[in-house]
């Protein structure tokens, strides 16, 4: 609330510091000293620039603590003091600002992935950014910035800890996006401003990654979604390299970014004091938008946002993986297997539904670790947000923190305990909350009854501050067979919870239970519940007629404006006439398949479609148990398996990339998937056959750098195409890279750095690498590295991601076979 009033009371554009460390370089500070150390060493270097950046105008200025994390500061041994180190970077910031300004204690991201796309659990994480947070607090920073985030999971768990280690104080969560708009993991700025609202945040933003002009239109998403204030602070680049932001130029720039709704503005990589004082002025008198007061439910995946409510067409949940029923899926999912989940989720997906519930509520399993896999398993599947289905806080739990985006919770009832548990869990990460009106009197079934248990709900929804958006009430359906006159209840409560501004949703199918012809009940009770407001069904959305019946009632009841979804819908319903319930109709799947398997000149691809798929999908145990059929079973020769199968599928993958259909998960399910294929391939090669890897790379990031996220990414799918990768590691002097690229007589070197301040360690060992191996090829990378710098240095090249340096790599070593 702090936070709050003192937003409020600017009234206008808010100005936010620059960047740190090339500052800190100016004034001492050398690698391997990670920047954070200065506040133990060297403290009035770093007051002076706090001091340097007030007087340029600034109104929040950011701790020197970017990197404090136990996990980054272990690489000095430090991991011990975080706690201190935060503090101090705190005290020092809060002795400079005074009440003068605002102090961010600045939390950045810890350089690895989480699982399932890298090694480091959710509760690693957490633990990681616990001890940064709690030195903060203690030190005195006002509100705590976590920033530069490209994954909403890890931004999830510093997050939970800022909550459990800064009580009560406000956080900010702020992430970079590239130059197609998205975070490196897939996630664009409505999806992370939607689940910043979600959790909690007292603002959203976007630094780093791009320059100003790059960030308008991300802006003006992050303010129409989030409802929050937005922060800004891009890049400026490297001073003297062609594409630099000077200061006025900059500033110039800042006022489309506060027109497009920016209430705090900065700078990061590159940007100094001049560039703030020429902000100043020329933001001077410019009011800050207030923020965005649209009232939609929004869900979302890691790549995808879904609205209900307000008046628009009905939310459709689909019901299909469910293990309570008796089917083939629950002997899978018990027996961890999961290739009908799989199916199941892609199934409903195709058929309508954009969300995916996920149950897996066997007894006698671990049903923890089986919900966190199964939520893995979905979102690697569809891009649907998940409905997280159990009656068990422990198992919603394990769901929240492995799901990306916001998910639904399905469900918690109105009793005392069970509610306030699920509106702290939806709080804390980031969901929306569905509640049955059930309490300790049990099933209220009349109508007098179902609305007292509802007040009660929305009652305490409220004191908690929980947003109403972000509830949904279940209608609750009972069985008609039972009971004619309870769908009637029903309905009647779904007028009321709309009455209440509130977003409503029903299990349609409990409705028919013990009766025939179960497909025309449940669809004709349907259409009677959303006439009576229903804003979300829990549904089989392939069953017969129930697409139709929700598009006729989204145009009857006035949620399809101009008949535009039916109209165009009509070639979906001939479509989904003609294929029998539970065949695949995906038109891209087929299209793809019939261009596999037409003949070329060379040979015919078909056989190694379903590989290929397999690897696309990044489903590595499909695509092992394709390339040992194929060798196997079929007879084909390994070599043939690698260059008519693989290659191709990792070809076809880098295409969706450079598109962006494809994102950083997508691409590092189909590197393993492919490794894992390839490796197999090899082992039932005849040792003749097999002869050399393709060219040998180093890879390393250059000293004084402890970002290797990028690097480790190039690694990944370097292999996935046959290269051998040796991997240095993050903080590498730059004559051990010369001596291991001497002594495994490699055919390239790639050099990775994140910091402006580690660019010039990056030029120096490309030097030295040039004057000792002259004709080895060094390619670079990074967020702050282009062509211009790239060719400055003296570099073979750079590239903008992964798939592009497997291309400069398959050009540099005159291979020509990627």
């Amino acid at each position: 609330m702090k936070f709050w009033q003192w937003m409020e009371a600017k009234s206008r554009v808010i100005l936010m510091d620059g960047g740190m460390g090339t500052l800190l370089a100016e004034k001492g500070w050398k690698p391997p000293m990670l920047p954070e150390e200065m506040n133990v060493y060297s403290p009035d270097v770093v007051a002076s620039i706090h001091e340097a950046y007030l007087a340029s105008g600034a109104d929040i200025i950011e701790t020197n603590s970017f990197g404090g994390s136990t996990r980054k500061l272990a690489h000095r041994g430090l991991q011990g003091k975080a706690r201190d180190i935060n503090k101090e970077a705190a005290r020092i910031a809060k002795g400079c600002a005074g009440d003068k300004a605002l102090v961010a204690g600045s939390v950045g991201p810890l350089g690895e992935l989480l699982e399932p796309f890298g090694s480091l659990s959710f509760e690693e994480a957490y633990e990681a950014f616990y001890e940064q947070i709690a030195g903060l607090a203690e030190g005195g920073a006002d509100f705590i910035l976590i920033e530069t985030m490209m994954d909403i999971r890890e931004a999830k768990a510093a997050v939970a800890a800022a909550k459990d280690a800064a009580q009560g104080l406000a956080f900010v969560v702020s992430f970079t996006f590239d130059h197609h708009g998205k975070t490196v993991t897939g996630t664009p700025p409505e999806v992370a401003a939607a689940w910043a609202y979600a959790v909690g945040a007292a603002g959203v933003g976007a630094n780093c990654g791009v320059g100003p002009g790059e960030y308008v239109e991300t802006v003006k998403k992050l303010w129409e979604y989030s409802r929050l204030p937005v922060f800004v602070y891009a890049n400026a680049g490297l001073p003297g390299d062609e594409n630099f932001w000077d200061p006025r130029a900059f500033a110039e720039k800042s006022k489309e970014l506060a027109l497009a709704g920016a209430s705090v503005i900065g700078g990061c990589c590159g940007t100094t004091p001049e560039h703030i004082r020429e902000m100043k002025e020329a933001l001077a008198g410019v009011l800050s938008l207030p923020p965005s007061s649209r009232k939609e439910t929004f869900l979302a995946s890691r790549s995808k946002l879904v609205a209900a409510g307000c008046g628009g067409p009905l939310l459709v949940v689909g019901e299909r993986i469910n293990v309570s029923r008796k089917s083939a899926l629950k002997e899978q999912v018990a027996n961890g297997d999961f290739t009908l989940l799989k199916e199941e989720a892609k199934l409903q997906e195709q058929a309508g539904a954009e969300v995916i519930d996920v149950n897996v509520g066997l007894p006698g399993v671990d049903q923890v670790a089986l919900m966190s896999e199964a939520i893995s398993v979905v979102e690697a599947t569809v891009t649907s947000p998940v409905s997280i289905d159990s009656d068990k806080i422990e198992v919603l739990e394990a769901g929240l923190k492995r799901a990306s985006g916001v998910p639904l919770i399905n469900s918690v009832t109105a009793k005392q305990g069970h509610l306030e548990k699920g509106l702290e869990l939806a709080s804390r990460y980031g969901a929306v909350l569905t509640v049955l009106p059930m309490d300790e009197k049990g099933l209220p079934h009349t109508i007098e009854e179902r609305r007292a248990v509802i007040d009660s709900i929305v009652e305490r929804a409220r004191k908690t501050g929980f947003p109403m958006e972000n509830l949904i009430i279940d209608g609750l359906t009972l069985a008609v067979g039972a009971d004619e006159k309870a769908p009637r209840v029903t309905l009647q409560a779904l007028e009321y919870i709309s009455q209440l501004g509130c977003l409503s949703i029903l299990g349609v199918s409990n409705v028919s239970h013990g009766l025939p012809s179960r497909h025309l009940v449940n669809r004709t009770f349907l259409a009677m519940a959303m006439a009576s407001g229903l804003g979300a069904a829990i549904i089989d959305p392939t069953a017969p007629g129930i697409f139709e019946t929700i598009l006729a009632s989204n145009l009857l009841r006035g949620s399809d404006p101009k008949a535009l979804n039916y109209i165009q819908a009509q070639d979906k319903l001939k479509e989904r006439a003609l294929v029998e319930p539970g065949r695949d109709s995906a038109p891209k799947k087929e299209e793809r398949k019939k261009e596999i398997e037409e003949p070329t000149e060379e040979k015919n691809q078909g056989p190694y479609f379903p590989l290929m798929e397999a690897i696309i999908e990044g489903d590595e145990k499909a695509a092992q148990l394709h390339v040992r059929d194929l060798i196997d079973e079929k007879g084909v020769k390994p070599m043939d398996v690698i260059s008519c199968g693989i290659i191709p599928a990792l070809e076809e993958v880098g295409k969706l990339y450079e598109v962006g259909e494809f994102f950083l998960p997508q691409l590092l399910a189909s590197a393993q998937a492919a490794q894992v294929s390839c490796d197999f391939a090899r082992e039932r090669m005849e040792p003749s056959d097999r002869g050399e890897n393709k060219a040998t790379v180093v890879l390393a990031t250059v000293e004084g750098d402890l970002h290797d996220l990028g690097k480790n990414i190039v690694g990944t799918v370097l292999r996935s195409y046959g290269y051998q990768v040796i991997d240095l590691g993050r903080n590498v002097p730059a004559q051990k890279i010369l001596e291991a690229a001497s002594e495994s007589n490699a055919h390239i070197v790639g050099l990775s750095a994140l910091m402006t301040t580690t660019m010039e360690e990056m030029a120096r060992t490309v030097k030295l690498l040039k004057e000792k191996l002259p004709h080895l090829p060094v390619i670079v990378g990074g967020a702050s590295v282009n062509e211009s710098f790239a060719k400055k240095i003296g570099s073979d090249g750079t590239a903008p991601d992964a798939i592009g340096a497997v291309r400069l790599v398959s050009r540099l070593t005159e291979r020509g076979d990627e």
